[in-house]
């Protein structure tokens, strides 16, 4: 599942998986809009040599097994995985698994071209392309290359600049300190230099210059500070009096899917010291000394000198697949049930001290359960035969992004969406131990209710209902196209998202009996003649969330200034090893978590993003702040009030700046023209199943 905040992606903090629901919006969901592409069919008799020999093959008697589902969950939770993350090998060989399962199973292949696959692209953060990045300096002679003299950072805005240069102390306007690096200086349309972190107090419990670094020390307020004075872009350097080497900050790839609002790169003092010297100013650390000893500001212009910067920045594309197979009906009808469960987690991390070994997030629960439970289903099913109506089985990738899989199969469907009569969604259901069932979705259909007290008495399981349809797994885009879904769920744990979701902990007895219960309720809606019937009952009350789960987490308190304690993004794991030189962390980088705002527009947002900065807006509430403002589906939100918005980062940020009852200005593109919209934000208020 993604449980960020379920406020905030994915690369949930990346861990890798982002994952995003937003915190006030729980029903956030991105789309990624590739079209479907050919791939190799999966072999009837090929076996891959990581194939363990527990894993099950067909045979023809009708019935749920222990031992045949925990083989599925073993295998695809083994190490060999790697943790299933979209865009790597281990991922690859799941879904060739589950492929050769569906055809063992006797389903036809459901994806593209005759394929149990259907292929589509994710966008995941940032890439830096090395050949493609330089920096000149014009009035300056030298040589400066990307990864010894400077790099991007990775939460830049990935656009060049061109623009003349200027020195401007820390960057900070910090009024509350006495503190304003821009005061008497005309930053507009400059490249400026600034020192990293914030100037030293010499006292060490200081607010501000003290050990533990204030707000103002971090990338992002420092972009913020610089784009509201009109600046075009940071370039960072070190303090030279403050202790530690001049190593430049690392591209990680976990970062990149934070973007800021202006281009920005980290120098190294070498080439920070040249452009002050050349510029007419004193070396780099006499300045510092004196705006550190003085506490005034030495805000100049660097005469001569134009910085030509091409960052290497571009969107990263990943290539995955959804594993589609069909079970068909009698052939008396076209009508169609979707049963399905994500496939893909977190990955492999770097190891936490070096020479160690990299870590692996194996998603037992999350969700090679759900996974599995989908091949038992597809095998009892196809076994015992006559149904009326088809049957689709799913094995959804790119879940922790942000419901991606999901969200591209009903935007692209292998069958007419308008014959999808119900959505079966099982993520995490590996855990019952005793426990009742959680289940979603029981008043998004009048029928459901009678069929499933049917169905868990026969099966022997106690279930809570819990209220509204919340956004956070696959079930959610199905919903939103008003098809009745129901998401059976065993409830979030301690090792949710940690290393520590292994096989091992898997209850298969109640896993098995969570598919006695689904395969009587699958069979009867199969064989119904008309319905289940959409109710809108769900999507109006409020949604009972769990502790922590499913493609977002309840939102928790901002993180503190040091980027190496705060909480993990959407999607990402609740602890992220230090890591290596790539990952190590540092104390102005971001927290991985935000706070939830406090207030909302009313919107659902496209979690994936785009190839434009902004925040693109999936749906619209009925009743909501965007929708009395104007807005519309489609629309890609680029300001609010003085923040620029370039990502749902940047969104949920700028929406903590305001309180209930404020009007603002929202500037959207549509149709190629930006827009302004005057909305009344109001209180975040209670989740709601379609917030």
């Amino acid at each position: 599942m993604t449980l960020m905040p379920r406020n905030a992606r994915p690369y949930a903090p990346w861990s890798r998986a982002l994952a995003l629901l937003v915190a006030a919006v729980a029903a956030a969901t991105a789309l990624a809009g590739a079209a479907s592409e050919a791939v190799r069919p999966a072999s009837s008799t090929a076996e891959p040599a990581s194939r363990p020999a527990s894993a099950p093959a067909s045979q023809p008697a009708v019935g749920f097994d222990p031992d045949r589902y925990l083989a599925h969950v073993r295998y695809l939770a083994s190490d060999e995985l790697g943790g299933r993350e979209p865009g790597s090998a281990g991922i690859e060989l799941a879904a060739e698994y589950i492929a050769r399962q569906f055809e063992r199973f006797g389903l036809r292949p459901g994806g593209a071209d005759g394929t149990y696959f259907q292929s589509f692209d994710v966008r995941r953060g940032k890439k830096l392309i090395d050949g493609e990045a330089s920096l000149v300096v014009d009035g300056l002679d030298g040589t400066w290359a990307v990864r010894k003299d400077w790099i991007p950072l990775p939460y830049t805005l990935p656009q060049g600049a061109e623009a003349p240069l200027a020195f401007a102390g820390y960057g900070i306007d910090a009024p509350e300190f006495e503190w304003n690096d821009y005061e008497g200086f005309d930053a507009t349309g400059k490249a400026l230099l600034i020192f990293r972190y914030e100037p030293a107090s010499g006292e060490p419990d200081a607010r501000f210059g003290g050990k533990t670094p204030s707000r103002h020390a971090m990338f992002r307020r420092k972009a913020r500070t610089a784009a509201r004075a009109g600046a075009q872009c940071l370039l960072i350097v070190d303090p030279p009096l403050r202790k530690g080497d001049d190593t430049l900050f690392p591209w990680q790839p976990e970062a990149t899917d934070q973007t800021f609002e202006m281009p920005m790169i980290h120098v190294s003092r070498a080439l920070a010291d040249a452009l002050v010297r050349r510029g007419g100013l004193p070396p780099l650390a006499e300045l510092q000394r004196k705006l550190d000893d003085e506490r005034k500001p030495l805000s100049a212009d660097l005469k001569g000198l134009t910085l030509k910067l091409k960052l290497g920045v571009v969107p990263n594309q990943i290539a995955t697949r959804n594993v589609v197979g069909l079970l068909p009906g009698d052939g008396g009808t076209d009508e169609t049930i979707v049963v399905g469960g994500h496939y893909d987690h977190l990955g492999t991390r770097p190891a936490p001290q070096i020479g160690g070994d990299p870590i692996i997030y194996n998603g037992a629960d999350d969700n090679a359960s759900g996974t599995a439970g989908v091949l038992e289903l597809a095998r009892v099913l196809g076994a015992a035969g006559g149904l009326r109506r088809n049957v689709v089985f799913i094995a959804f990738s790119a879940e922790e992004m942000g419901l991606l899989g999901s969200e591209h199969w009903v935007e692209n469907p292998t069958v007419p969406l308008d014959t999808v009569m119900a959505m079966f969604n099982f993520d995490m259901i590996g855990r019952l131990e005793g426990k009742q069932l959680t289940l979603y979705g029981r008043n998004t259909a009048e029928e459901f209710a009678g069929l499933l007290d049917a169905a868990a008495t026969s099966a022997g399981v106690e279930f809570r209902v819990a209220r509204g349809v919340p956004g956070m797994s696959d079930h959610a885009p199905f919903h939103r196209q008003r098809i009745p879904v129901l998401f059976a769920f065993t409830g979030v744990h301690k090792e949710y998202h940690q290393p520590e979701d292994d096989w091992e902990r898997i209850d298969a007895p109640g896993a098995v009996r969570v598919l006695e219960m689904f395969a009587a309720i699958i069979r009867s809606v199969a064989n119904m003649t008309s319905g289940p019937t959409f109710s809108t009952a769900a999507a109006e009350e409020p949604i009972d969330m769990p502790d922590k789960k499913p493609a977002v987490e309840e939102t928790r308190p901002e993180g503190p200034p040091d980027g190496g304690t705060g909480e993990p993004p959407p999607g990402q794991p609740a602890t992220r090893p230090a890591g290596g030189p790539e990952s190590r962390p540092s104390d102005d980088a971001e927290p991985r978590r935000p706070s939830r705002p406090s207030v909302r527009l009313g919107i659902v947002p496209d979690m994936a993003g785009g190839a434009e900065p902004g925040v693109i807006v999936q749906g619209v509430m009925e009743g909501s702040p965007a929708k009395a403002g104007g807005m519309q589906e489609g629309d890609r939100i680029v300001r609010i009030g003085a923040h620029r918005i370039t990502d749902i980062y940047s969104y949920m940020d700028a929406l903590r700046d305001f309180k209930a009852g404020d009007v603002v200005d929202v500037v959207v593109v549509r149709a190629k023209a930006e827009v302004t919209l005057k909305v009344t934000l109001e209180a975040a208020g209670p989740r709601r199943s379609s917030e």
